[in-house]
């Protein structure tokens, strides 16, 4: 049973806090689709740049660009090819919602591994003892032997989906998950590669995604040394010479800064181009706050009224929270009540300038481009 030891300090505590207002700011903030799917490729294909550097990959940027979307028979471009493919499979299974399993991970490592010819659908745990590094050098490691390695990844995907790891802050969650895989060691190589990206995937997949925007190897490709210091944790080469005990807190406080820092430089981007966008907007678009705008948009492209509970539902506010902000945006002319003479009000639409606006929206959009659809 595998059952990580650590704490979360105040230090841990500050960036979390971080990392959720980085969180905020990309999801209210208003892009175009267009702008944001610019930003997203671009965050996978430097992913995919420092991701195979890190691993020692001896391209420049510029030849690795040339390999991003196309296949090759030399090693090293197809590292780069099969790792943005894994992306790809990784972005698709967010949106199914997959959950990582064992067999989700052999998929994923799958595409991640260098092979030539018929690539295999699933890669089976190694059979063989591996080492990371050279003896008597910085960083040497002997994971555990290969006949424990099935029982000990069995263990790892039942605590990343047992309900008592629910109430674990989900950027802790993922820090511990990426270094046990590592720890583990179940392929004879590509395990970094597939340990970053899972633990980029369990973030995604639990509301920490921003949109597809922040790129964790930026973080390690700057603190490249720290980065396998903090790994090891000190501990004794050897995984049955207590690393199963080992205190997991000054890792994640590595792991968690580095989190904090990549999704705040993101948010500054997002930050930045809002800015500009919110410029060249129309004058009633410019006066709502970011709430407002999905409420906006949702009204223009998608339905005429909307409930309050379909309120509630869009914008994840009690029901307290939305009846204010209904009445406060009655009072600034943003909304009116679907039916003026009733009583309660149970559903709204936009005010007439608005619904102009948003006439003017659904005719031309490709006017509109500072405006989401």
């Amino acid at each position: 049973m595998f059952k990580p030891k650590y704490s979360i300090t105040d230090h841990m505590a500050c960036k979390l806090m971080d990392i959720q207002r980085a969180c905020t700011v990309v999801d209210l903030l208003p892009l175009p689709a267009s702008i944001l799917d610019l930003l997203k490729k671009e965050s996978m294909e430097k992913t995919v740049i420092l991701s195979t550097k890190i691993e020692g990959n001896t391209l420049d940027e510029a030849e690795k660009r040339k390999f991003l979307y196309k296949d090759s028979n030399e090693d090293e471009e197809q590292e780069v090819y099969n790792l943005m493919k894994a992306l790809e499979y990784l972005d698709e299974a967010e949106k199914r919602q997959l959950p990582i399993t064992e067999e989700f991970i052999k998929k994923l490592h799958a595409i991640i591994r260098i092979s030539h010819g018929r690539k295999p659908r699933i890669s089976e745990y190694r059979e063989v003892q591996n080492q990371v590094g050279n003896r008597n050098a910085s960083g040497f490691y002997l994971p555990p032997e290969w006949k424990d390695v099935p029982s000990l990844m069995e263990d790892l995907v039942a605590w990343v989906n047992s309900p008592e790891t629910y109430a674990i802050p989900v950027p802790i969650k993922s820090g511990i998950f990426m270094w046990q895989f590592l720890t583990i060691h179940p392929y004879m190589d590509g395990n970094g590669r597939t340990a970053r990206m899972l633990a980029t995937y369990l973030l995604r997949r639990s509301g920490f995604g921003l949109k597809g925007l922040f790129v964790l190897e930026n973080f390690y490709d700057r603190n490249l040394a720290e980065y396998y210091r903090r790994l090891q944790l000190g501990l004794h080469h050897n995984y049955y010479f207590g690393r199963n005990e080992a205190d997991l807190t000054p890792w994640l406080e590595f792991f968690i800064e580095g989190l904090a820092e990549v999704f705040q430089e993101a948010a500054a981007i997002v930050g930045e181009k809002s800015a500009q966008i919110m410029k060249v907007e129309p004058e009633l678009i410019r006066k709502l706050d970011p709430q407002q705008r999905m409420v906006f948009a949702q009204l223009t492209f998608k339905q005429n009224t909307i409930t309050t509970s379909e309120l509630r539902d869009l914008l994840r506010l009690s029901d307290r929270s939305i009846r204010e902000k209904v009445n406060r945006w009655r009072e600034e002319g943003f909304i009116e009540p679907r039916d003026q003479e009733a009583k309660r009000v149970r559903s709204v639409k936009l005010t007439g300038d608005y619904e102009q606006l948003a006439q003017e929206i659904r005719k031309a959009p490709e006017q509109f481009p500072h405006f989401i659809k």
